[in-house]
């Protein structure tokens, strides 16, 4: 092997990213006795789970972050890294009535899913389709099981704490600012080239999940086309002072035109240190169309008093839009690479985390 004797750092398993997913999968290469190396094009470990600072408060959420129900992966967060998982706390359906009038039922109430499923209708359906909508509605409000959803006690700040001290304890090396610029798999001696930053490398097997951002692949076979698919997912975050209280922490507005949902996200802030101000942080999930504007942070504060989750009397200290446009891989396009490269490509399902955990927890198990 030519490539051996080039200079270029060899390592059994390159991981591209530091998501949750990503990094037990490291930890596990890591206790099968490989040589790991993770390298992330930002700053920080967490990928998606990453927090932010505004307004100087800490560790706030950088997303709507909630698990989807999955029995292996919530068995395996509680039992195998002890994580404090509980259901959702204060999470409700809020619906517009008329005006600025809501009612709010419990996410997974009877009331709640039946108007869920009865306002997610063409309306420009006939009488009868629109009868047999509403009659299907009941028989599948009543048949199917409740929905619930979990989260970590302490947050993402936990989660992502949680992960760098088992990283750091079984001295799995990570990289920063560190992006994959050249990627070449030689089909004749098993390996995997490519330039890391700075650096040439060379692996056995390269990890990554749906949001890996690879560049242009090459192979001794030819170029490998992947198409990156880009979902707008506008966020927004809303400091205010605020001295009422509300039951209401995950809040899906269900026929708003400005949002899809929104978090109080105090809780797992460095908020719950010191908050003589009485401040509170949301963060919110707008529809696609959303765009920035000045008058954004007063509506959606408005839209938060008049659902009753903010006080009448409370003020805006801060806001932050971000524009966050996701690209990510489909699971057909990592089977593509797995079909195309074999062992020479790891590839780990992580669009949904808990069913993604639940997928590879049977392996992960220590």
């Amino acid at each position: 092997m030519e490539y051996l004797n080039s200079g270029a750092e060899v390592v059994d398993c390159l991981c591209i990213g530091t998501s949750i997913i990503v990094s037990l999968e490291a930890i596990h290469q890591h206790r099968q006795g490989k040589k790991v190396l993770m390298v992330d094009r930002a700053e920080g470990y967490g990928g998606a789970w990453k927090t932010i600072e505004i307004d100087g408060i800490n560790d706030v959420e950088n997303a709507i972050h909630y698990f989807l129900p999955d029995d292996n992966g919530i068995k395996f967060l509680k039992e195998e890294l002890k994580w404090p998982i509980e259901k959702s706390k204060g999470k409700y359906r809020y619906f517009n009535i008329y005006g600025s009038r809501y009612i709010k039922f419990k996410f997974d109430s009877l009331a709640g899913r039946f108007l869920h499923l009865v306002l997610n209708f063409d309306e420009k359906r006939d009488f009868f389709a629109k009868a047999r909508h509403v009659f299907n509605s009941i028989n599948k409000v009543i048949l199917e099981p409740r929905i619930e959803s979990f989260y970590v006690e302490y947050g993402a700040v936990g989660i992502i704490n949680s992960m760098k001290n088992l990283l750091n304890d079984l001295e799995i090396e990570t990289r920063f600012n560190t992006n994959i610029s050249e990627l070449y798999f030689d089909l004749e001696d098993r390996i995997v080239i490519c330039n890391a930053g700075n650096k040439k490398l060379i692996c056995k097997s390269l990890i990554l999940g749906h949001g890996a951002r690879l560049p242009e692949i090459e192979s001794t076979d030819g170029t490998l086309e992947l198409n990156e698919k880009f979902h707008p997912r506008p966020a927004f975050h809303l400091v205010v002072e605020d001295e009422s209280e509300s039951d209401s922490f995950e809040v899906i507005f269900e026929n708003d035109s400005l949002i899809k949902y929104v978090h109080d996200v105090s809780r797992f802030s460095s908020l719950v240190n010191s908050n003589d101000d009485k401040r509170k942080v949301f963060v919110f999930a707008l529809h696609n169309h959303v765009s920035d504007n000045e008058n954004l942070a007063n509506e959606l504060s408005r839209k938060l008093k008049n659902a009753g989750i903010l006080g009448k009397e409370s003020k805006v200290t801060a806001s932050l839009y971000s524009d966050i446009i996701l690209p990510t891989l489909y699971d057909e396009d990592l089977f593509v690479l797995k079909d195309a490269f074999g062992d020479l490509v790891n590839v780990l399902r992580t669009e949904n985390f808990a069913p993604g955990v639940g997928y590879y927890a049977e392996r992960w198990k220590s």
